[in-house]
């Protein structure tokens, strides 16, 4: 096809893209995860339809935190294949009707007395019908991605509840091996805040922190607040990470740049 010119510019554009677009086949038997991502990253056509990225980055997130034992299972779930093939043939549905709504000339390119409004109409309301099948369709191939999360795990012997008790194991081994006395760390309770490391416990950390009420008095026993505090922050905890710091102030205005107090 010519570079197309003229009112009818974008349109032909869109029609050329789709056009060149071959429909969708189903996948059978898939033997990686990248024919898995190759399948869902198939679901889209260039200038008019993104791939679904979040449903892709999703499978892959899981599989990779899989046990190895486990992901061959994944890659092979009856259930995620036969959505992920659902969506592929939604798509060649979609991309047919697109197909046909871009033939159609706009009002511009016939004239308004020429333009034929119900058949536009209709066309634009079929592929409508058909898109917003095709987003049912990756939303519950997405759904199942999760659950088959659970099925590979049960064909180890494993499940999701002990897979994350043992990432939480593990994180709390690694920081506890960094981790002593004296260290500086970010921590929530329940904002951002830098503390001193008090104690390294089995699955806490003890940590001392400038009391942002020092100096006041407290309303209920009339106690001078002190100027730190005490707090125990889980090892397992997405806020507890170790700061490159040397002292609390340091590690104080390193919290400021990442959370600007208002």
């Amino acid at each position: 096809m010519d570079t197309p010119l003229g009112t009818s510019a974008g349109r032909q554009k869109t029609l050329q893209a789709l056009e060149e677009q071959t429909e969708l086949a189903p996948i059978n038997e898939p033997t990686s995860i990248n024919n898995l991502v190759d399948a869902v990253n198939d679901i889209a056509v260039p200038r008019v339809l993104s791939p679904p990225q979040k449903i892709v980055e999703q499978i892959d997130e899981i599989h990779t935190g899989l046990p190895e034992d486990a992901q061959p299972h994944y890659v092979s779930d009856d259930r995620l294949l036969r959505h992920i093939n659902a969506a592929r043939r939604q798509f060649n549905d979609w991309m047919g009707k697109r197909r046909r709504m871009a033939k159609m000339p706009s009002p511009v390119e016939t004239g308004r007395a020429n333009y034929p409004t119900r058949s536009a109409q209709k066309r634009s309301r079929l592929e409508q019908e058909a898109r917003e099948e095709l987003e049912a369709k990756l939303d519950q191939a997405q759904s199942t991605a999760r659950g088959a999360e659970q099925r590979a795990l049960n064909a180890i012997g494993s499940s999701v509840g002990e897979q994350t008790d043992q990432r939480r194991e593990q994180q709390r081994n690694e920081l506890r091996e960094r981790l002593s006395a004296g260290a500086f760390v970010k921590f929530r309770n329940p904002q951002l805040r830098a503390g001193r490391v008090i104690r390294v416990n089995k699955k806490s950390v003890r940590v001392q922190y400038p009391n942002p009420r020092a100096g006041t008095t407290c309303p209920v026993t009339g106690e001078k607040e002190p100027n730190e505090r005490e707090d125990r922050v889980q090892l397992d905890s997405e806020y507890l990470e170790m700061l490159d710091a040397e002292t609390i102030d340091e590690a104080v205005a390193a919290i400021d740049e990442m959370e600007p107090r208002g």
